[in-house]
């Protein structure tokens, strides 16, 4: 099949409606109280997750939005483990619980996602994974931004879980602190690093007047569809408070292996459709630009997924790319965010496939230099990778922070980096997002620095990054050294 009837075949295009008439049918049960008018929809589509469906229900029937103004709609795509069972607890006992079981398997989140769509009866609409959970306050926080903005999309906070231990996640989001109506051209390209359902909520009137629905594919269709959502709604408002918990807890299912030959494809299809039906501008020059920096990094310079590594790998995703984009009218290097997948996009564009195995042979020890033996080049401005073979380009690490001396409370230090250092953040270990503050750095010239400590700074409790306008973070080699002899 062409393009156009593969993207048909997916169901991409927002001028049909077939997506709606090929729904999954299925069989519903309800808490036996439910709002008809309710405030939000949670659309959440589940497969087997039983093990985090307490955390993530508990989050969501004890939110400080009152259960009047919620719909939570509970997708079952056909489980086979006790997720139902869970849920038909809950519903004894809590009110506004919706339990549709579909009655056959739809293979991804699409299928039950899409019900979801098409039953939600809220004012907004939001997406969540079986498996994450939200702050007790989220809804209200969420529903009030785009009560106060007017916008149709918004995006929060969003941390994510190992096994309890939290790292920030998609700092561009809420980094910010509240921005109502900011047009979409405006964000930074790092904003589009993530853009799935974790964090985002969409006014109803949005999707369904524009027809947004999920395309039949397991992979992209979440990125597609916020994507799209962002693109219709023109401006957006941007949270500052944590709403959201991405889990990614050491027994959840690894997916690397699920990185393969379907997923490359999937994703340069979701990319080309975008590509090919929207006018060029900053928004999907970045959007696209960080996608195709991120597919880099899996079928480039990765060798632990499921697509065996390989000259024929890079051929494969070349030639993919040239079939689904086509001619790409920018360069999408400006907006990566590391030079090795500059250097790899830039030999891949060339069809350079031997030097692409050379890089990629230095890509994998470049970083095992570094840590252990300190292996850097230095132009006089920045730090780079040592170089083996210097028939490579050179390879500039982002950001290198160097501590130098403490002085009761003043702290110095080198920042080598191309980009602006904004600020210098300190971050509670244990609690990353609530426990943060931002202490300001004054510059001295030639790469160096003074920030004021705390008085009651705790080493062992709290660490120190330099943040970058690019939203690099990086720790400060030595300081705990100087730190403990002071």
């Amino acid at each position: 099949m062409n393009l156009a009837e593969e993207f048909s075949h997916y169901a991409y295009p927002l001028t049909d409606n077939s997506w709606q008439s090929s729904l999954p049918t299925f069989t519903l049960t309800t808490s036996r109280e439910i709002s008809q008018e309710p405030k939000i929809s949670v659309v959440i589509a589940n497969y087997n997750n039983a093990p985090y469906l307490k955390k993530m229900l508990d989050s969501l029937v004890h939110q400080t939005l009152t259960a009047e103004h919620i719909q939570i709609m509970f997708l079952d795509d056909k489980s086979t483990d006790d997720s139902v069972k869970i849920v038909e607890t809950y519903m004894e006992k809590y009110p506004s619980i919706e339990l549709y079981v579909l009655d056959k398997n739809t293979g991804g989140a699409h299928g039950p996602r899409n019900v979801g769509i098409d039953n939600a009866r809220g004012q907004y609409m939001v997406f969540l994974d079986a498996d994450d959970w939200y702050d007790l306050d989220a809804l209200a926080y969420m529903t009030d931004l785009l009560d106060r903005s007017s916008d149709d999309f918004a995006v929060k906070g969003m941390v994510q879980s190992v096994n309890g231990h939290l790292s920030m996640k998609s700092k561009p989001y809420y980094y910010e602190g509240e921005i109502f109506n900011r047009d979409i051209n405006s964000l930074s390209p790092e904003f589009y690093g993530w853009l799935g359902p974790q964090a985002v909520i969409v006014r109803s009137a949005l999707i369904h007047d524009n027809n947004l629905h999920f395309v039949h594919q397991r992979v992209a269709d979440d990125v597609t569809f916020f994507y799209q959502a962002m693109r219709f709604s023109k401006t957006i408002t941007q949270g500052e408070r944590l709403t959201t918990y991405l889990n990614r807890d050491a027994d959840n299912e690894s997916l690397s292996k699920t990185i393969n030959r379907d997923f490359m494809i999937s994703w340069l299809r979701a990319l080309g459709y975008i590509h090919r039906t929207y006018p060029d501008d900053l928004s999907k020059e970045k959007f696209i630009s960080r996608r195709l920096e991120w597919l880099v990094w899996d079928f480039i310079l990765r060798t632990d997924i499921g697509y065996t590594f390989g000259k024929k790998r890079f051929k494969d995703f070349k030639a993919q790319i040239d079939y689904y984009l086509g001619q790409i009218g920018f360069d999408p290097t400006q907006h990566f965010r590391t030079g090795a997948r500059m250097v790899a996009w830039q030999y891949l564009k060339e069809g350079a496939f031997a030097k692409l195995m050379s890089f990629h042979r230095w890509h994998r020890i470049s970083h095992l230099g570094v840590r252990k033996f300190k292996a850097f080049e230095f132009d006089g401005e920045q730090f780079a990778f040592k170089r083996f073979n210097k028939k490579h380009p050179l390879v500039k690490i982002n950001v290198r922070a160097i501590a130098e001396k403490i002085e009761e409370d003043k702290f110095y230090f080198k920042c080598f980096t191309r980009e602006k250092v904004e600020y210098v953040e300190l971050r509670e270990l244990k609690d990353p997002y609530y426990n943060r503050v931002r202490l300001e750095v004054k510059s001295l010239g030639e790469s160096s620095y003074l920030v004021h400590l705390p008085k009651d700074f705790d080493n062992d409790n709290y660490r120190l990054l330099v943040i970058t306008d690019l939203w690099h973070e990086h720790g400060f080699e030595g300081f705990a050294q100087l730190f403990n002899k002071r």
